[in-house]
């Protein structure tokens, strides 16, 4: 019996999609399941979600696009700007699949480039820690976490002054925590090493090869990169986030004012997380993907090299329900709903979902100027595909219940480690210039009594831990431990952890 209703309930869902695609100015309001509209503004009201815009593409074709809450909030001097479809975001880390998509594009021009062949074959110089994954590395691997680094190496280093061929040389110092295609581990500065064989395939940088192959033929007329037109786009949204107010527990909602240290960093990870669009654009973005590739009758990706866009490569996690992987800048979900493509974003001040469930041949697009938690577009897509599917679910609610009793939890005062303190060596037993290549020269000096630490951009003051343990600070990225090896009473070395270990620095 409920099979029968969810097909007659399927069966008009279609008629009234129908019928309403033939009135353009019912399209986007009455072709979407009853109750879509005021979720999306429940995370608005209820989530304190400043700024949201969505766009949901069914049967090749957007059926609702719509902006909700404010670009900009506004204060007692400058109104608020409120959210279009045509207002601009940064998509974080569902940028990740622009960068494989683009590859992809240039696979299909240059067929010498192949998915499981080593990244040497087309970058002499790539580097890893240890050589056999040096010479074992395929291409299809750069995107799909399992390098044997661990979460978000590297980084921490742009703020130092560390930029994007900077880490791409790191890695040959850089001391995995785990084997090798043994561990999935998130990781953003991988994605610079495809954009590297990107740029020398095409001759052009990154931007400017994802404008000429992806942007144009969809007509991405209002996407760029923020190496571009971060601080010049006139369109985009007011980065915020969202935190506990100090003295009850209700969400404020504060902008964003760091924009110069969330530039470093973004424009050094730039194909991980840096492209701008809208909603209006991405819609476009979808389309292709619901129809392998192809947009408009033209082909912007081969079938071929689209498919392997989402062939799983990595598990990533699994339950009762569901089987998720990684592919090449989607996860790949196996579900009751069968494959789910998605992917989230948070950067800065910003949030993304860009979500697809082919078998349904449905689509949808979150961009939000909320940059502390992509829970709300996860809820709000989970909840649009059961709709769709004639089911009534409240993923919003289990989410944002999570979210609160996380953000307003006391957590229990953590019982202090017993350490047996240890005296520093006396200041001139430190001082001195130790090297590490492709780091550089650190610098440990004296002033007026005081330690510091000089790397870059990085000079700060050491803090002493204990024995030869200081710690550094480092702005944009935060406290470091710093550990000195001594021979008799002086540092032979210098060593600290960014994540995952680095080699030792030597003191000249």
């Amino acid at each position: 019996m409920k099979k029968l209703f969810n097909f007659f309930a399927a069966a008009v869902l279609l008629i009234s999609l129908a019928a309403c695609s033939n009135n353009p100015k019912e399209k986007y309001y009455k072709s979407i399941p009853d109750g879509f509209d005021a979720m999306c503004q429940r995370a608005i009201d209820e989530w304190k979600v400043p700024g949201m815009a969505v766009a949901v593409v069914k049967d090749g074709e957007v059926v609702f696009m719509k902006g909700y809450g404010n670009a900009v909030m506004g204060d007692s001097v400058t109104a608020p700007v409120p959210v279009t479809p045509q207002t601009q975001f940064v998509i974080a880390s569902t940028s990740k699949a622009f960068t494989a998509g683009l590859l992809a594009n240039v696979m299909d021009e240059y067929p010498e480039i192949k998915w499981d062949a080593p990244v040497i074959n087309y970058l002499p110089d790539f580097k890893m820690y240890d050589p056999w994954v040096t010479k074992n590395f395929q291409v299809r691997e750069i995107m799909s976490h399992h390098s044997g680094f661990n979460s978000y190496a590297l980084d921490d280093l742009p703020p130092w002054g560390y930029d994007r061929d900077d880490l791409y040389k790191i890695y040959s110092v850089l001391q995995p925590t785990y084997s090798f295609r043994t561990k999935y581990a998130y990781n953003n500065s991988m994605y610079t090493i495809a954009a590297k064989i990107i740029e020398k395939y095409t001759g052009k940088s990154w931007d400017d090869a994802l404008i000429e192959r992806i942007f144009t033929p969809l007509e991405m007329k209002n996407s760029t990169t923020g190496n571009i037109s971060f601080y010049t786009a006139e369109n985009l949204a007011q980065g915020y986030r969202m935190r506990k107010a100090e003295d009850k527990d209700e969400i404020v909602v504060v902008p964003r004012t760091d924009k110069d240290d969330a530039f470093a960093w973004l424009s050094a990870v730039a194909p991980a997380g840096f492209v701008i669009s809208t909603v209006e654009d991405m819609a476009n973005w979808v389309k292709m993907h619901l129809n392998h590739g192809t947009y408009n009758g033209k082909e912007v990706i081969s079938r071929k090299n689209h498919n392997m866009l989402w062939y799983p490569q990595t598990i990533t996690g699994s339950d009762s329900t569901r089987l998720t992987n990684y592919a090449q800048g989607w996860t790949v979900e196996f579900g009751e709903q069968g494959r789910y493509i998605r992917h989230t974003g948070l950067a800065y001040g910003y949030t993304a979902l860009v979500g697809m469930v082919p078998d349904m041949d449905l689509g949808f697009v979150f961009l939000t100027n909320n940059g502390s938690s992509s829970d709300p577009q996860s809820a709000l897509g989970r909840d649009l595909i059961e709709l769709y599917k004639g089911n009534k679910s409240d993923y919003f609610g289990e989410y944002f219940a999570d979210y609160k009793e996380d953000l307003f939890s006391k957590d229990e005062p953590k019982a202090k480690e017993e350490v047996t303190p240890v005296a520093a060596l006396a200041n001139k037993a430190y001082v001195g210039n130790y090297t590490l290549e492709p780091f550089g020269t650190a610098k440990v000096y004296e002033k007026d009594g005081q330690l510091y630490f000089n790397l870059r951009k990085v000079d700060s003051p050491l803090k002493h831990k204990n024995g030869n343990v200081f710690t550094f600070f480092a702005k944009g990225s935060g406290t470091f431990d710093l550990t000195f090896t001594v021979k008799g009473n002086r540092a032979q070395s210098l060593t600290f952890d960014i994540v995952d270990p680095v080699g030792e620095f030597i003191r000249k």
